[in-house]
């Protein structure tokens, strides 16, 4: 029989529709047609064996399906044991991930440890732990402020084209394709390969053939308004599945004769679930992309192999789930094993093809130097002073990702990219840092309530300005409003410099304006309104992201007036302010809302002195410290506060407060006050669910707490006359930061129930 008989054969038996799909535990028809008459059937049967024959490049197609691609490294497995030498692979999203792999030389064991190694909730975050954060961004996490920034270009709000930016998963990528660093053209892979992306601006594709491994797989699976898109040589790329999710074509045009395509795409909503206008948009590019796909299928040929793994419910995001699907992708290939048979090798020819499909080893080079590109970021600078420590040392991957993680805890990149690089026969890094593109100016909103239940609350509303990349070493100027229980205005420059930008300079100006009630026996005699205006000028030295040694001058004015009261209680103060102020600060807290480890301790001194304009002359000094442990879902958290003044500083200054939930519970919020005061509380939480990937954690606590404020400060360096307190409560993290519902209760008798927004850290105002 000849090649044209044979061509026309398979062509014709395609036109008359045969289809020879499996799904997982069943053959299949194709929806419409009939099934494939008996003497056609036969005449498969027939030409089978020699259609191998005169070919052995089988060619693989991996479809995307987010999570749901995890099922391809069980139809790789089983491809393996049936001795199937695959001789092209070309893959979409999740399919690029698992096709760029087995194509490098992994083998699907290999695949699936790493899968089942992966945390995907942390890799599908893109800030590293917060005990890596700059300390400038550790202290913003203590406050009320929302940890999302609006862009502002141009006069206009500006939103990031992303949830995820694909931070950790690029880094990820790298790690896992560092054996092909010098491969130039994915034809040089132990299997050709093809990676499918999208032109988003063009609607076109894009395939990948050549360049950087780890960076086209993390094109081709940039799903949109999930993952930001990524741009490449001047496009814009997102999810390769937007126009071709199962690239048959791509894997043709590379020289296969037969195929071996896996569709993993997830099915389409039901009607109760199409309950919002994302879930509409959704349904239709998924109803877009299932009708390319099933034009794609129906144009198979006879002797191709189509496999549909059955995933149930498990969705494109369940990437907590996704070693689930490696079982049914198992199942389904096993379903289509007689076909996948007239593809077998004997063992002796496949054992020379594994011989030659073998992951490279890698051994680690000196880094004789380090690129910091700077063509895409304002701030290069900063980002070559985080990393210059890497040249001269052998290749550490921990240390890279550590040192790359650090300057993007910064918080102003939408990621930073190294590759290993070549020049003059000498092993390199280049890095790519790549500004936010919906910067370089953004605007955060914050939001803190606090209320008792009894006609005593407060609110806290924020807005706050940043302009970064000011130059490239990081200089950032921002401004913040504040309206509520604090209404304030101020503004600051932050600059690093030295050698590596341990040290910084931080000028500023401020005003601040507040409430405080006064209580005798109980009740409130009087309402004090208190001013103060100042500026500053700080330096400082950060040795490393945990330590903080800061000193700097002030000078300003405040006054003091009653709003309610009189007699006796009726006051008007003013005076001026001024000295210099030191501090020191270490902080390994995990997390800033719900800690569970590392601890954090600080300490304040302001002296004011006549010689500096202050019409006050003392010192006052606050330490503050806690201390988080965890066991399982069972957390603690240990802190002491002190406040004391020495001399006679100005009363704006001298005096400390306490009262509110977990700040001698029962009180109502600052009702305490005197110009020394101590706490000492413990409290314990127990986390309740949150385990999922995009499930929210909520917590169910009670509290210790044992203080007081003094006027004397003996009484309070001897404890005398603690007041004791507790609270009940639960909490739950939300897109304002933390929120408990809690009751607290002192032994003086005073109760108060309160809803609270804020960390449980509590920072001095």
């Amino acid at each position: 029989m000849s090649r044209v008989f044979l061509a026309w054969s398979l062509r014709r038996a395609s036109e008359v529709g045969a289809d020879r799909s499996i799904k997982s535990g069943a053959r299949g028809t194709r929806h419409g047609a009939g099934v494939a008459p008996p003497a056609l059937a036969l005449l498969a049967a027939l030409i089978a064996p020699l259609a191998a024959a005169q070919t052995d490049c089988v060619g693989l197609v991996l479809g995307g399906g987010g999570a749901r691609g995890a099922a391809h490294i069980g139809v790789l497995k089983v491809l393996e044991r049936e001795r199937v030498p695959i001789c092209r692979i070309a893959g979409t999203s999740m399919g690029s991930i698992v096709g760029g792999l087995y194509a490098s030389g992994y083998a699907p064991e290999e695949i699936e440890r790493v899968l089942l190694a992966v945390d995907w909730k942390d890799v599908l975050s893109d800030d590293p732990p917060r005990a890596d954060f700059p300390m400038r961004r550790k202290n913003d996490t203590l406050r009320y402020l929302l940890n999302f920034r609006l862009g502002f270009r141009d006069g206009k709000i500006q939103l990031p084209r992303g949830v995820i930016q694909g931070q950790k998963l690029l880094l990820l990528l790298r790690r896992l394709t560092l054996h092909t660093w010098n491969t130039d053209h994915f034809d040089g892979l132990s299997i050709p390969f093809r990676a499918v992306a999208t032109d988003i601006a063009r609607g076109e594709a894009v395939v990948f053939d050549k360049g950087d491994l780890a960076l086209a797989i993390r094109a081709s699976m940039s799903v949109p308004a999930a993952f930001a898109p990524l741009r490449v040589d001047g496009k814009l790329l997102v999810d390769g599945g937007i126009v071709n999710n199962v690239p048959v074509d791509i894997v043709r045009e590379m020289g296969a004769h037969h195929l071996i395509v896996v569709d993993v795409g997830a099915p389409l909503l039901e009607d109760k679930d199409l309950n919002s206008p994302f879930a509409i948009t959704m349904q239709m590019l998924d109803v877009l992309m299932k009708q390319r796909t099933a034009d794609v299928l129906r144009g198979m040929a006879l002797t191709d192999v189509k496999i549909q793994p059955d995933l149930g419910d498990i969705g494109s995001a369940d990437f907590d789930r996704a070693a689930e699907t490696i079982a049914p992708g198992e199942a389904a290939a096993l379903a289509a094993v007689s076909q996948i048979r007239r593809f077998s090798l004997t063992p002796e020819a496949y054992a020379q093809y594994r011989a030659r499909h073998r992951k490279r080893a890698f051994d680690a080079p000196m880094i004789a130097y380090l690129d910091v590109l700077s063509e895409r970021s304002k701030t290069s600078g900063y980002v070559m002073r985080r990393l210059d420590s890497l040249p001269g040392e052998r290749l550490d991957l921990d240390r890279v990702e550590a040192s790359i993680g650090a300057a993007y805890g910064l918080g102003n990149y939408e990621r930073i990219a190294w590759r290993p690089v070549s020049r003059d026969g000498e092993f390199g890094v280049e890095v790519l840092p790549v500004d936010k593109g919906w910067g370089p100016n953004f605007i955060t909103f914050g939001l803190q309530i606090s209320d008792d239940f009894e006609g005593r609350n407060d609110y806290q509303l924020g807005a706050e300005y940043t302009m970064t990349g000011l130059n490239r070493f990081g200089g950032e100027w921002r401004s913040r409003l504040e309206l509520g229980r604090i209404t304030g205005l101020r503004s600051e420059f932050f600059q690093p410099f030295g050698e590596r930008g341990q040290y910084f300079a931080f000028p500023y100006v401020e005003y601040r304006a507040l409430d405080q009630s006064l209580s005798v026996d109980g009740a409130v005699v009087s309402l004090f309104r208190f001013g103060r205006a100042s500026a500053g000028f700080d330096l400082g030295f950060e040795p490393s992201v945990n330590w903080r040694i800061y000193g700097g001058l002030f000078r300003g004015h405040g006054r003091a007036r009653t709003e309610v009261g009189s007699g006796q209680f009726r006051q008007q103060i003013s005076g001026n302010i001024g000295g210099y102020r030191l501090g020191l600060i270490r902080d390994t807290i995990d997390d800033g809302n719900f800690p569970g480890a590392g601890s954090r301790g600080e300490i304040s001194v302001i002296a004011e002195s006549f010689a500096l304009g202050s019409d006050g002359n003392g010192d006052i000094v606050d330490i503050q410290w806690d201390k988080a442990l965890s066991h399982g879902p069972d957390r603690f958290l240990l802190g002491a506060r002190l406040h004391a003044s020495f001399g006679e500083p100005n009363l704006f200054d001298a005096l400390g407060t306490l009262g509110g939930f977990t700040n001698l519970s029962g009180f109502a919020e600052r009702e305490l006050l005197g110009e020394h005061s101590s706490l000492f509380r413990a409290i314990y939480y127990r986390q309740l669910g949150g385990d999922g990937l995009f499930s929210v954690p909520a917590y169910v606590g009670f509290s210790a707490e044992a203080g007081n404020v003094y006027e004397d400060r003996n009484a309070m360096i001897s404890l005398d006359n603690l007041i004791w307190a507790g609270s009940i409560f639960v909490g739950v993290e939300s897109p304002f930061g933390p929120v408990f519902l809690g009751y607290g209760r002192a032994d003086s008798g005073d109760s108060s129930f309160y809803l609270n927004f804020g960390t449980l850290l509590r920072p001095r105002p």
